[in-house]
């Protein structure tokens, strides 16, 4: 089988349409929260039954990572999923969708012959591969083809496929109905006159995706716990809409349990004579506040029918049949199975969890801050910060040089302390209390409930509580090394300052080297990579990667085709070998 680029658009579109894929699908994970993903797309096409073009399949890239002979025999495993086909049996009431419903059962058949043939490739290169709807382009049948790395999936456990009633099939997961959203796009755009022309204008923002998303996902909880109401709400609006109603000038925060009325995953302790539909968000908000602590409301995907627990003995994960959906705060909730946390939204916009804080970073940062600190001061520290963030209330813990005449200075607006070792136990016992705990960089406590001052700052914003607002002007207010661990109440957690994390000297050499020795075809990964990492890279090297943009920008391309222009790069002042790994 001969290798051969596929021609699929006029006037060399194909490399900046594949590419704008991978960078919106990269785009749309940061949104979510998973910064670097490294989401790679290719396209396949099979050749179209009856079209006498040489090659029976092509790639694009024509030079990448994927060989064409992970392809070979691709024709005859399509026309063996056609025969197999489950909608070989199916019959339909209408004559146009029986008219159809050949051609979509082979366009359906290549999407699946694809993705079977890079499985092999998948398991050795610890990717999943997610093939798209084929579009007619020329000669060929196109799959646009997104992998992601399988890591995310242990990062981020997917429900059990398939999500299905037998029906419906539905998303698994936010990465998974995230891809969906972007090859739907992918194929739409296969099937415009000109794929890839003027396709920046014409795409969805990451944040526009990730709400489509979001609500897909939400509509995959019907089909797992066994609702079989095919015109039930959209879950995401109207929980971002409960979650913002106010009842008597309150916050709403409670819990509720998604179940199937009867199906043995709850036990009911108060049934309502009318249950409450979503669709009124003031009466479905009004009967959260009797779920504030246990127990629970319980719904279905329509209607709050009462209040109760999971049934005893029931593991949620192992299940699958029942979903827990927590209000934090005002616009605030997420949605859990088990332990397992798949989905949280604020201010109506949804993400994946996060670590509270990641520890490699904290100790990085402490480090930094305090080098004379040792190995068990870290060691003590980052157990205060683990109780901190495992606790169902706020507060905030200060780190500084100077607690000790910090603790005197602050005395009347504090409670100054002997100087006491501060231990996981003493700080659950002392945290409580409105305020911040002052400890030293050996974890030596001085003070408790302090309120903390400090001039305004650039950093401050409404947004935010006032333990966060105030932990940013105090920590801004000197040049004395201090650290702050902000938890609030809706269990986010902040660190300040990050410091900007360090990285070996040879990964900026890399990327500099690769983009030197890159075309305009294939320059795009190192090129993100430098300007994500702009920070760390001296004059001489700021000079190289200028010269190789100016080179690749200004090489001959092909008719129409577009340029994406970078920023040139300068030193940062801010920058020296302390941001640099030793080896």
């Amino acid at each position: 089988m001969a290798q051969h680029t596929i021609m699929l658009f006029m006037w060399g579109y194909q490399p900046h349409y594949r590419i704008n894929v991978e960078l919106r699908m990269n785009s749309v994970l940061k949104e979510l929260g998973v910064a670097e993903a490294g989401a790679e797309c290719l396209l396949v096409g099979a050749r179209i039954p009856g079209r006498t073009n040489p090659n029976d399949v092509c790639l694009e890239p024509e030079d990448g990572k994927w060989p064409i002979q992970l392809f070979s025999g691709l024709l005859h495993a399509v026309e063996e999923q056609v025969a197999n086909h489950p909608l070989q049996n199916v019959y339909y009431g209408d004559e146009p969708r029986m008219r159809d419903k050949q051609e979509n059962i082979r366009r359906d058949s290549v999407r699946r012959a694809v993705e079977a043939a890079l499985a092999a490739y998948d398991c050795d290169n610890q990717v999943l591969s997610f093939a798209g709807s084929p579009a007619p382009v020329g000669d060929y049948y196109v799959v646009p083809v997104i992998q992601i790395p399988t890591d995310l999936f242990k990062r981020f456990r997917p429900l059990r496929e398939p999500v299905s009633d037998g029906r419906i099939t539905g998303s698994p997961s936010m990465i998974h109905a995230s891809v969906s959203q972007i090859l739907s796009d992918a194929h739409d755009e296969l099937l415009r006159p000109e794929p890839g022309r003027a396709l920046v204008c014409r795409s969805r923002s990451a944040e526009e995706i990730v709400r489509l998303a979001a609500a897909s996902f939400m509509y995959s909880l019907g089909l797992a716990i066994g609702d079989q109401n095919y015109g039930s709400p959209n879950l995401f609006e109207r929980f971002n809409l409960i979650s913002s109603v106010m009842y008597e000038g309150r916050e709403g925060t409670g819990r509720m349990l998604l179940a199937k009325a009867g199906g043995g995953a709850v036990d009911m302790l108060l049934e309502l004579a009318e249950p409450v539909p979503f669709r009124e968000p003031r009466w479905s908000r009004k009967v959260l506040q009797m779920a504030s602590s246990e127990p629970a409301l319980i719904a279905d995907c329509e209607k709050v029918l009462g209040l109760g627990t999971i049934a005893e003995g029931i593991d949620s994960w192992a299940t699958q049949d029942v979903f827990e959906i927590e209000f934090l705060g005002h616009y605030h909730w997420r949605l859990s199975c088990g332990d397992d946390i798949l989905l949280i939204s604020r201010y109506g916009s949804p993400s994946l969890p996060q670590e509270p804080f990641p520890r490699d970073v904290l100790k990085d940062t402490y480090q930094r801050l305090f080098p004379s600190a040792g190995e068990q001061a870290v060691a003590d520290f980052l157990a205060v910060f683990e109780t901190a963030v495992g606790q169902r209330h706020g507060s905030m813990v200060v780190v500084a040089d100077d607690a000790a005449a910090e603790a005197e200075r602050l005395g009347g607006q504090g409670t100054k302390v002997s100087s006491t070792k501060l231990t996981p136990k003493l700080y659950e016992r002392v945290s409580g209390i409105d305020g911040s705990i002052i400890v030293d960089p050996k974890c030596i406590c001085h003070a408790i409930g302090v309120i903390l001052d400090g001039p305004a700052r650039p950093e401050c914003t409404p947004s935010r509580g006032s333990r966060y607002n105030s932990a940013v002007r105090y920590i801004g207010s000197t040049e004395t090394p201090r650290l702050a661990v902000v938890v609030s109440d809706d269990r986010t957690v902040d660190v300040i300052p990050v410091l900007r994390q360090r990285i070996p000297p040879d990964a900026v050499i890399a990327a500099v080297e690769a983009l030197e020795a890159a075309t305009h075809e294939n320059y795009h990964k190192s090129r993100t990579w430098l300007d994500e990492h702009r920070f760390y890279l001296d004059a001489d090297q700021c000079k190289r990667v200028n010269a190789a943009l100016d080179r690749i920008e200004n090489s001959p391309k092909d008719v129409g085709q577009i340029v994406i222009v970078t920023e040139r790069f300068q030193p940062h002042p801010a920058m020296n070998e302390s941001y640099l790994l030793k080896s």
